[in-house]
């Protein structure tokens, strides 16, 4: 080990961080510190502060034109978000100092930054292009898209506001002040350097690494782990292919997590994969460590003729094709993991899987749901199911989402070791999606009688104290409307925007104007009774401008706007039907209401749900809403 400035990291060597590392991840508690460490070195005089380790390896020899010389490339194995970051705050030190007329730094650029088209230090997974533009000129060229490429935008924001502050509080210090940074980054930040020399020391190494950042992910720390596991276990002969198995599928995984923009997280995706490649019940998931364990990929316990008494452990030969195996099925998981978390058009399989799984990320409950929906889309895409029978799997769980989360306000978890059992069933080929579609119906019946569900549909109550199914139901409402009368045009509001409440407008106000139409026509127990009825909702844009106005100003007429009868919602338009807004034509407007809501998500081809032996239903609610949210 040795201890290097920037300067000294530098001045050898091009650093690669690999496709298989995970992208940037530094976020605004790493960027402030960061910031506080350097500034430090100016504002405190002090000599120097250590800043962590960087740790590589140098997997070839060969070495390519960088400049005016020839270097070697080596992988960067820790340090890669350390860094990172100081490339982009030395650029923006670098291009501030030209800006005010202090050129001589542009020199120093192919040093620590780039030369051409190359940079001292290349980033991965879909952000080098990025990391390039901006420590060449501090503008991408292209919008930044996935979670890694806006997090290293944000980052060079962060810094070039934070440096723009102080050379402004500095004024005609600035300039000295921008020298100090220059060399306080170059010169006094402290990294302990370290080299592996076989690619297999990278597992070994990676986890023991105790340095500043963001901590590891499980499945970092699970990568580690198998890159340990086969520098100790595995023979000359299979170490480097194996190795390059592990390698290349960690950047697949890594790849597609990183494509949900935010939607997914790595240690999710792990845990759809644990129950699909390991064991199903939500009970055994035990993080990391539960990879470690002899049913899986135990690092010593190994069965050997020698010791009968060890019959039940599986062969070290056994062990590897298991570690094998699973990190290809990650790979695959992670594919179709990210389809699921983040659909899009263009990812998925049918316009109607679109569609559906929309609707299901629209209840907000979709976790539950993730190993079977993974596992349906996996044996689809193999041709090992229909294509019918799968839409109609969605649907069920929609309509599961809809009716015992948003209707029932079950816990988050409600079913969830069910899902996870049929998950198996299906992916296992034991069960037919048929078969695991109607007991998804079955388990509904369980948590929401259908006689209540449309009773309550079909009575007064108050639909505004249950924002979330209020506004489910609405926007499906319009859906429907716009299907039936609309020619299928799409709607005019987005699901986005009914996250605001001012998107709910009360036909009969909720407190109507001294002298109004609606007190001579609504008695206070009526205006109690119905303010809040689904009868007297509708989804709207023009809250604000409704107020308290008597009925025929919203209902509108040629020339007046806004108004019901001008609205591109089409719920709005069928209200400027109704000549007036008395209880006659609210319970009306709720009886067509109900009745669609009945027929929509009614239970259908349920059975009766076979006994789970390995997991009792009470497990279901043993996890917090809030874990069950976080996974």
């Amino acid at each position: 080990m040795q201890k290097q400035n920037l300067n000294d990291l530098l001045s050898r060597h091009l650093f690669r961080i690999p496709d298989y590392q995970r992208g940037y991840a530094w976020e605004e508690k790493q960027w402030n510190d960061f910031i506080q460490d350097v500034d430090a070195l100016v504002d405190e005089d002090v000599k120097f502060h250590y800043t962590g380790t960087v740790v590589t390896y140098q997997g070839s020899k060969a070495e390519k034109p960088y400049h005016l010389t020839r270097l070697t490339t080596v992988d960067v194995v820790d340090g890669q978000q350390r860094l990172t970051t100081c490339s982009l705050y030395l650029s923006i030190i670098i291009h501030k100092l030209s800006n005010v007329g202090v050129t001589d730094y542009e020199q120093v650029i192919p040093a620590f930054l780039y030369s051409v088209d190359s940079c001292k230090l290349s980033l991965n997974n879909d952000t080098g292009d990025l990391f390039h533009d901006l420590i060449k000129s501090g503008n991408p060229k292209t919008n930044p898209a996935s979670t890694h490429q806006v997090r290293l935008a944000e980052a060079h924001q962060h810094l070039k506001r934070h440096l723009d502050k102080r050379v402004a509080a500095k004024g005609n210090d600035g300039i000295a002040y921008l020298r100090a940074l220059y060399d306080a980054i170059t010169r006094k930040l402290v990294f302990t350097y370290y080299t592996i020399e076989e690619e297999s020391e990278i597992g070994m190494t990676f986890e023991l690494m105790n340095s500043r950042g963001k901590n590891l992910s499980v499945l970092e720390l699970l990568k580690n782990y198998l890159m340990h596991w086969v520098h100790r276990n595995s023979s000359d002969a299979s170490r480097a292919s194996i190795t390059n198995l592990i390698n290349k599928h960690w950047k697949d995984a890594y790849s597609n997590i990183g494509s949900t923009s935010g939607k997914g997280s790595e240690d999710q995706c792990l845990r759809v994969a644990w129950t699909l490649y390991c064991t199903y019940p939500p009970k055994n998931w035990a993080g990391y460590s539960g990879f470690k364990e002899d049913a899986y990929i135990p690092l010593r316990n190994f069965k050997d003729s020698a010791n009968p008494e060890m019959s039940t452990l599986k062969t070290k030969e056994k062990t590897q094709e298991y570690l094998v195996r699973f990190s290809d099925g990650l790979s695959l998981v992670s594919k179709h993991y990210s389809r699921i978390v983040n659909p899009t058009p263009e990812g998925c399989l049918s316009g109607e899987e679109y569609v559906w799984l929309t609707k299901i990320h629209h209840t907000g409950n979709i976790a539950n749901f993730l190993p079977l929906l993974t596992a349906a889309r996996i044996r689809l895409e193999e041709e090992k199911v229909d294509a019918t029978d799968y839409r109609c799997l969605l649907e069920a769980l929609e309509c599961y989402a809809y009716r015992v989360f948003l209707f029932e306000g079950k816990r988050s978890n409600a079913g969830k070791s069910r899902f996870h059992r049929w998950a198996d069933d299906i992916f296992q080929g034991r069960h037919s999606m048929k078969e695991v579609t109607a007991w998804v119906y079955g388990l509904l019946d369980d948590y929401s009688d259908e006689i209540i569900f449309n009773a309550w549909n079909m009575k007064p109550e108050n639909w505004y104290a249950h924002r979330g199914l209020l506004r489910y139901t609405l926007y499906e409402y319009e859906l429907h409307l716009l299907k039936t009368e609309g020619k299928g045009k799409a709607p005019s509001i987005s699901w986005g925007q009914l996250m605001n409440d001012s998107t709910i407008e009360h036909i009969l106000p909720k407190t109507p104007m001294e002298n109004s139409e609606w007190l001579s026509k609504w008695t206070d127990d009526e205006r109690k009774l119905y303010l809040h009825d689904l009868g007297n909702l509708v989804l709207t844009q023009n809250n604000s401008n409704y107020l308290n106005f008597d009925f025929p100003r919203k209902k509108g007429q040629p020339g007046v706007s806004p108004s019901y009868c001008h609205s591109d919602i089409r719920q709005e338009r069928d209200i400027a039907a109704y000549d007036d807004w008395t209880v006659e034509q609210l319970l009306k407007r709720r009886e067509k209401i109900s009745n669609w809501i009945i027929g929509r998500w009614k239970s259908r081809d349920s059975v009766v749900i076979p006994p789970d032996d390995d997991q009792a239903d009470s497990d279901d609610d043993d996890v917090s809403d809030e874990l069950n949210r976080s996974w």
